[in-house]
């Protein structure tokens, strides 16, 4: 397990359901009270120690995550290897191995995120639109606020795709976004109605909070976090990136990942202040389809190139947190694009 500074406020909103503590929720960890669901039934239920009661609701939404995002890959390419070396990248990320398997409710967000993603795209990329499906599909998006803020970006993800879809019509796109946003509000407004009603708090103290003393914001810290979101697979992204355009392999679908992607990265700086790798991990997933095309441009080295690239991720990761080493970021990265370098021209040189 992996404590980390914001993981005694959890346990704390936790004890404060079970009646057993008087600290104030400083942090407001109640106003997204399903995320705590889990750890308070294991402590209540059986007595398992609240950390441990974390620790497990993490380790299922990793497997949970990784299993969720295999399928959206395989979805989008309808190739099984693909999806299987973007699904390992995604597991051995830095955030995600840290911050994932930490006393935290990070993974459980991660994981709400990626199903509605999965559910989005089964739901709009049907040859038959379900009205049903889609006003679930608002209701969940909403049930998802009171988990992880995360569920944003599922939103974000949605409307690029039905604003891009080649065949309805600009009506019927203006009734999916009336019918998914009416019961997507519906549920967020009655959910924040009751945790208000019971705790006396909801998600806009929650956002007051943060925005309250923000820290500076420097864009140089802030490209610096987004490259540690990936790391060294941000190279083998470049790669899949540029085949994926100069081979003409852009579909709406690829095309609503990378909006995704791009506005979220931009407008994340004017919503929320706290921009750490934890925090943009989030956006990850709409990108990591070209991590496993730049990776399977290598052809038969593509499963070593992932693995090499996320346990370099994590071990320097490990010794920058653990020993202060400076410039193992530079150098690894230095290394890595040598090393992809000289396997792409030798490819061409064996071609020739």
């Amino acid at each position: 397990m992996f404590f980390q500074t914001d993981s005694p406020s959890f346990i704390n909103a936790v004890e404060l359901l079970l009646g057993e503590s008087s600290q104030p929720d400083r942090l407001f960890r109640l106003s997204k009270p399903l995320s705590l669901f889990i750890p308070t039934c294991l402590y209540y239920f059986f007595e398992i120690p609240i950390q441990y009661g974390f620790f497990i609701q993490q380790l299922l939404a990793y497997w949970l995550s990784a299993f969720v995002l295999y399928k959206i890959v395989f979805f989008v390419t309808s190739k099984d290897y693909l999806a299987y070396l973007a699904m390992l990248a995604y597991t051995l990320c830095q955030p995600m191995a840290v911050y994932g398997l930490a006393i935290l409710t990070d993974g459980l967000g991660w994981f709400w995120m990626l199903w509605g993603v999965l559910w989005s795209l089964k739901c709009f990329c049907s040859p038959k639109l379900s009205w049903r499906h889609i006003a679930f599909l608002g209701g969940f998006m909403g049930i998802g606020f009171f988990i992880k803020e995360s569920i944003i970006i599922t939103g974000m993800f949605t409307f690029f795709l039905i604003l891009l879809h080649p065949h309805h019509t600009p009506k019927i796109k203006i009734t999916i976004y009336a019918v998914l946003g009416s019961f997507f509000l519906g549920t967020f407004l009655i959910g924040n109605y009751l945790i208000d009603s019971i705790w006396g708090i909801s998600i806009w103290d929650w956002i007051k909070f943060g925005h309250s003393d923000p820290p500076a914001f420097y864009w140089k810290s802030f490209i610096a976090q987004s490259y540690h979101t990936i790391d060294l697979y941000w190279f083998l992204f470049l790669v899949g990136l540029f085949k994926n355009i100069a081979f003409r392999q852009w579909t709406q679908i690829y095309a609503a990942l990378f909006l995704t992607f791009v506005t979220g990265w931009f407008l994340l700086p004017f919503f929320w202040p706290y921009l750490y790798d934890r925090i943009l991990f989030m956006l990850v997933p709409f990108l990591i389809v070209w991590v496993a095309f730049g990776a399977h441009h290598f052809k038969r080295l593509a499963l070593p190139l992932v693995l090499l690239a996320g346990a370099t991720n994590l071990i320097v990761a490990f010794l920058i947190y653990q020993y202060q080493i400076s410039g193992l970021i530079t150098i690894s990265a230095c290394l890595y694009i040598l090393l992809l370098v000289l396997i792409h021209f030798r490819q061409i040189s064996k071609s020739s």
